[in-house]
């Protein structure tokens, strides 16, 4: 960037009051005299404000109000690198005073004009020096400057601008006592302009470079003047933003905005976070302010903080062709956790029923309560032996046309069926060795397919279950179930294949008098498809209560604001599944829903004491239950207790310690002790092969969190290549690389993140400065 031009600016009185009226005393001629000074003095005010806000970009929890304004350093490097000064010529008091002389002495006054005369050779040197201090100032004489204002307070005249001159000169010298002993001398001169109207605006720069926020927001609420309104509302502005009032911040800058403001307003509204008025200014600034660098990474910033990762990636491109490694040296970054991660009222908001009848989120619901499918139910049943296990499995009647009718199709039969007895207690890793091995035997059977994609939507691995859920589509047009779960992984990897959609609707339309099963296919697709209205038809037919069906009531009827029907539909559910994870917790929430979190907290503490939950399901289950549950007990504030439990647990178990391992690392990132969530997570990674992009991406939160950076950065690589739609490893690696420099590398990750469908729920960055931005 070129180097920017200094400007100095001079302050002057209205011109009405220039000169007294002759017929005056000679007392009221001096006393004008004082409020006519003619005041020089460095505006790095105007320019400190934009830096200040600057250094302040995107932070939210301001805890720097004793730095700015009171660091001489900090002050001193704002101004070298910002400030501007333009000259204004001063008009000559020495003409006017010597006028007078002249009167006086025509009148036979001589003794008066004789010492009018004095003074006027006296301020005539105060006003050389003066004049000299401005000039040395404009050439970065800074020492001379000081010793030239310093004659001229001698002499008498211009004390307090002479004083605060030299106080700004001490700042470029970087003499914190020097610059004290000014700003001092300028307050303590301060009551001789108490006359003048500009005492208000020389009260509260004195304030600000004392770092008096309150005192300052005091003098320019009650200014004395209307000159400088540019002045004092940037003074202003930047108190408040101190002070942590950005509106009012706002306000003051929309009052006087110019294309200087443009870059200041659009960081302004991204620390609120009204990120599209963000972008509407800086867009502004690239054009039209004298700091294209500072507008553009902002803008790329505030792309980041807004899903428009893409236009981020290209302007950090731009940046780093233009600007080189000058880029690095604006607004580096550091990485962190969201505080959505650890927040109590965040996790309550996760867990409500809003969150849960939200896509994508409730067709994680919807998998928990799909069914496996079988080619003999009665063989199955049999085998698994349990009461209730024909809530899980649906019989496929036309599976026999993919195997014979011989003993090929038993065989298949009974391998599915020892899959889903360990599905259905719990053992859904086990289940999903099981479906693969069977498809290694069975390769093109559609219901294989589609039993093992259901197992990894259930632990939480969406690309593998749209392969399989894709794949049993195919083979078996009919499958309506894999084909509408196949969309619902779509959405949850933001990955859209629009002919299956397409194929879908085509075939489903078919159904003019649907059967009970085609109508809720049909309500399956409206629901995935935002077409509540359509999908309402579900309600009034009448269908058996299978879980799947009812956990569509429930949804449909949540979104039509039916809650009466949404609750008895969730009570039904619950009754038949009383001890499971998913089914109480949608029971708690409709008997709490629309209560606060200390309301809702209590409430659920007590429900927890006289309810018994299947803790298995946690323990070897479903990444949906497990991740629910830690939830509900960390709101509670229940978490501590259940992580000794797991402890107990890991303990005792000798044959799958997996889950529970992972339960006791996710609980500890909630309880922020990501130290040990690291060690656990690595020990899934290293110890028991858990590979798979998700725990990888897991282990790199915790990281992050214990600060092990160079780790992180392996293990969200690891967590992309496992998973190349995974953009939460992609961000966070966008962020990493940027917060190391590594321009390019950060712009290639955000480049393969589509615009405006993705927002992180787990990373944000904070503006540093750079000395302390080091990590451990």
């Amino acid at each position: 960037m070129a180097e920017e031009e200094e400007e100095v600016i001079i302050i002057e009185e209205d011109e009405s009051d220039e000169s007294s009226k002759d017929d005056e005393s000679l007392q009221n001629q001096d006393d004008e005299k004082k409020k006519k000074r003619l005041i020089l003095i460095i505006i790095g005010v105007i320019i400190l404000v934009l830096l200040i806000l600057l250094l302040i970009f995107f932070i939210k929890n301001n805890n720097n109000k004793s730095e700015i304004g009171k660091s001489t350093d900090e002050l001193v490097s704002k101004i070298k690198t910002a400030e501007k000064k333009s000259i204004v010529k001063i008009k000559s008091q020495i003409e006017t005073m010597i006028k007078k002389a002249n009167i006086l002495y025509a009148r036979g006054n001589k003794k008066e004009a004789l010492k009018l005369f004095e003074q006027i050779a006296t301020y005539s040197e105060s006003i050389s020096n003066y004049n000299l201090g401005v000039a040395q100032m404009r050439k970065g004489r800074y020492k001379e400057a000081i010793d030239s204002f310093k004659k001229a307070i001698q002499n008498n005249e211009n004390q307090c601008i002479s004083a605060l001159n030299a106080a700004v000169c001490s700042l470029h010298l970087k003499d914190k006592n020097l610059f004290s002993y000014y700003i001092q001398m300028a307050e303590a001169y301060l009551p001789d302009t108490y006359n003048s109207s500009l005492y208000s605006y020389l009260f509260a720069l004195i304030n600000y470079y004392k770092g008096n926020y309150y005192d300052i927001l005091s003098a320019i609420n009650h200014s004395t003047t209307n000159s400088y309104a540019y002045e004092q509302n940037h003074i202003a502005a930047a108190s408040y933003l101190i002070l942590s009032y950005p509106l009012k911040a706002i306000d003051h800058i929309e009052k006087v905005v110019g294309p200087d403001d443009y870059l200041i307003l659009g960081q302004m509204y991204a620390r609120i976070g009204d990120y599209s008025l963000a972008a509407n200014y800086l867009k502004k600034a690239l054009t039209n302010s004298n700091y294209p660098l500072q507008s553009k990474k902002s803008l790329a910033l505030v792309y980041l903080k807004n899903r428009m990762t893409s236009k981020a990636a290209k302007l950090l491109k731009e940046l780093e062709s233009d600007y080189k490694e000058k880029v690095n040296e604006v607004y580096p970054i550091q990485t962190k956790l969201s505080s959505a991660v650890t927040d109590v009222d965040a996790a309550q908001q996760k867990i409500s029923l809003n969150e849960l009848i939200k896509s994508p989120t409730s067709y994680k619901l919807i998998f928990e309560f799909a069914p496996f499918k079988v080619f003999n139910a009665t063989q199955t049943l049999n085998y698994i032996k349990k009461g209730n296990a024909a809530i899980y499995v649906d019989e496929e009647e036309e599976a026999s046309k993919y195997l014979s009718r011989s003993s090929s199709l038993s065989r298949a039969n009974l391998m599915i069926s020892k899959a889903i007895k360990y599905a259905i207690e719990n053992r859904l890793l086990k289940a999903n060795e099981i479906f693969n091995k069977a498809l290694k035997h069975y390769p093109n059977h559609s219901i294989l397919h589609y039993n093992l994609a259901l197992t990894y939507a259930k632990l939480g691995n969406y690309t593998k279950a749209h392969e399989h859920f894709l794949r049993s589509y195919h083979l078996d047009s009919s499958n309506f179930l894999s084909g509408i779960f196949s969309l619902f992984c779509e959405a949850l990897i933001h990955k859209h294949i629009p002919q299956v959609e397409k194929f879908l609707q085509e075939d489903l339309r078919k159904f003019i008098d649907p059967t009970t099963l085609q109508l809720f296919y049909q309500s399956l697709f409206y629901y995935y498809k935002g077409n509540i209205t359509a999908a309402s038809k579900w309600l009034d037919s009448k269908h058996e209560n299978r879980p799947i069906f009812l956990i569509l009531d429930i949804l449909i009827a949540s979104n039509l604001g039916d809650h009466h029907r949404a609750k008895l539909k969730t009570t039904i559910l619950y009754n038949s599944m009383p001890r499971n994870v998913i089914t109480n917790m949608l029971n708690l929430i409709m008997m709490s829903n629309e209560t606060d979190i200390k309301t809702f907290s209590a409430k659920a503490i007590n429900y927890l004491k006289h309810h018994t939950i299947d803790l298995n399901s946690v323990y070897y289950g479903s990444t949906f239950i497990r991740e629910n549950f830690i939830l509900l007990r960390f709101i509670t504030g229940t978490l501590y207790p259940f992580v000794k439990q797991l402890e107990e647990q890991l303990m005792k178990e000798t044959e799958e310690p997996s889950g529970i391992i992972e339960a006791l690392a996710q609980s500890n990132i909630y309880l922020k002790r990501f130290e040990e969530a690291y060690v656990l997570f690595n020990q899934l990674v290293d110890q028991y092969k858990h590979q798979d992009s998700r725990t990888l991406f897991l282990a790199g939160i915790a990281a992050i969190g214990s600060k092990h950076t160079a780790n992180a950065v392996a293990l969200f690589e690891l967590a992309k290549l496992e998973d190349p739609n995974n953009y939460e490893s992609r961000y966070a690696l966008g962020l990493l690389y940027l917060e190391q420099e590594n321009i390019k590398a950060a712009a290639i990750q955000f480049g393969k993140i589509p615009d405006g469908i993705f927002q992180s729920k787990f990373f944000d960055f904070d503006i540093v400065k750079k000395e302390l931005r080091a990590r451990n």
